[in-house]
């Protein structure tokens, strides 16, 4: 099953694509598709698209707990969240 952070890193070109674009090891980038994309690193990740010119990936509100990592208390979806 797809979760949101594998959408969003395939959107973005993939997981090495995303670990040169945030400049992160890809086993960082890699470890986000089971963990969890940080709150930080969304951020980071949404501004570094909007720099490279890439689409920011649509992703479903069904599939909005795969981005957990994020701070306590943030009861946003994670489409909130981007989009804010």
């Amino acid at each position: 099953m797809l979760t949101d952070a594998d959408i969003i890193i395939d959107g973005l070109g993939g997981t090495s694509a995303v670990a040169k674009m945030v400049k992160s090891p890809t086993s960082t980038v890699h470890s986000w598709r089971k963990n969890g994309i940080p709150a930080a690193r969304l951020d980071h990740m949404k501004l570094a698209a909007k720099k490279a010119r890439k689409p920011w990936p649509s992703v479903s509100h069904a599939h909005s707990s795969a981005c957990d990592a994020v701070p306590a208390g943030d009861a946003r979806s994670v489409a909130e969240r981007i989009s804010a």
